[in-house]
C-alpha cells in the first residue's frame, strides 16, 4: 500500500545503528515527515548532534538510547520502554549491523565468526522478539479486528543475494536477514497483518563500515578502484531509496536499483556472477599471502 506523507506525522520510528553512516542518512530522510524518533545505539555512541539535526529537520521529537543488540536483557528493557511509552511501534528498522573479513579459507576464527552473527542475527531475533507485542498500530476491519498496521525494515546486503570470497561469515549473516525478512512477511500476510516487511540490499557502500580492520579497508578500497559497475554507493542514495521504499512498499530493494541483476543473472549464470567477485580477489591475493607468512 502507498502511503502519503501525511501517514507518517505523529508516528513513531525505531531504528538500530541509528549513528551509522547508513543509520544517521535515513533519520535524516525520514526527518521531515514529522514522526518521533528512538535512535538505539552502542553505549558510548554520541547522537546529540543527530538530534538537533533531525529536530531543524522537522521530526517532532528525538529519543536517544543507548543498547547493545546482542544484550538480551538490554533489550528487552528498553525495547519494552519504548512499547509501553508509544504504546504500538509505527517502524521498527533493523539497521545495526558489523562485518569482517571472516572465513572458513582466510585463517577466520569460530570467535570472529561468533561476533558477526551475534550483531547481524542474533541481534535482529533479540529485537524483534523483544518489540513483537508493539509492532504496528491497531488497524481493525471486519475481517481481522485484530489487525495491525506497521512496518518492518531490514538493512541486509547485496552479500545477502550472493557468495563474497573471503567474507563467509558476513555473507552469511546478510543471508539469514533476507531469510527472516522473507519469513515474516509471509507469516504476517497469512496473519492477515497490515505489517509491510521491507529487506534493503545495497552494494558495498561509501561508510566507516569499512574502516573496522585493515583487511576490510583494503578489500573496499580495491573494489572501489575499479570503477564502473564496481563503484561505491553513498549513504544517501541507500537512504533515498528506503524512504521510497516505506512510502510505496517495495518489498525488497537494492541499490543501485540495477543490482536486482544479481540474483536475476545467478539462476542462468552463477559462474558469471562469480567471476565478477573473484575478479576482486584475485588481485589482492599476493597480499593474502604476506599476512600468512607473517
Amino acid at each position: 500500500m502507498a502511503h502519503k506523507k501525511k501517514w507518517y506525522k505523529d508516528k513513531n520510528f525505531v531504528i538500530t545503528g541509528a549513528g551509522g553512516d547508513i543509520g544517521s542518512e535515513i533519520c535524516r530522510k525520514f526527518a521531515p515527515l514529522g514522526m518521533r524518533f528512538y535512535l538505539l545505539d552502542i553505549p558510548g555512541a554520541d547522537l546529540s548532534s543527530l538530534k538537533i539535526e533531525l529536530m531543524e529537520l522537522g521530526a517532532e521529537d528525538v529519543n536517544i538510547m543507548e543498547m547493545d543488540v546482542t544484550n538480551k536483557e538490554q533489550v528487552k528493557t528498553i525495547i519494552t520502554k519504548i512499547g509501553e511509552t508509544e504504546k504500538c511501534i509505527d517502524i521498527l528498522h533493523n539497521n545495526a549491523g558489523i562485518g569482517s573479513m571472516c572465513s572458513i579459507t582466510n585463517d577466520g576464527t569460530f570467535e570472529d565468526y561468533r561476533k558477526i552473527m551475534s550483531v547481524n542475527v542474533d541481534g535482529m531475533w533479540l529485537v524483534l522478539k523483544a518489540a513483537l507485542p508493539y509492532i504496528g498500530r491497531p488497524s481493525p476491519t471486519k475481517k481481522n479486528p485484530d489487525r495491525k498496521e506497521g512496518q518492518l525494515i531490514f538493512t541486509s546486503s547485496s552479500a545477502g543475494k550472493t557468495g563474497v570470497p573471503n567474507m563467509a561469515a558476513y555473507t552469511m549473516s546478510k543471508h539469514a536477514i533476507v531469510g527472516l525478512a522473507d519469513t515474516l512477511r509471509r507469516e504476517y500476510k497469512m496473519a492477515d497483518q497490515g505489517i509491510e516487511v521491507i529487506t534493503v540490499c545495497p552494494a558495498p557502500t561509501n561508510t566507516r563500515f569499512w574502516d573496522s580492520s585493515p583487511a576490510t579497508k583494503e578489500w573496499v578500497e580495491k573494489y572501489g578502484s575499479k570503477g564502473g559497475l564496481y563503484k561505491l554507493v553513498e549513504p544517501e542514495n541507500v537512504a533515498k531509496r528506503i524512504l521510497k521504499a516505506s512510502r510505496k512498499y517495495k518489498r525488497e530493494i537494492y541499490v543501485p536499483r540495477w543490482w536486482w541483476l544479481l540474483p536475476f543473472l545467478q539462476l542462468f549464470s552463477h559462474r558469471l556472477v562469480g567471476r565478477m567477485l573473484i575478479k576482486i580477489e584475485e588481485s589482492k591475493k599476493e597480499i593474502y599471502q604476506e599476512k600468512r607468512k607473517k
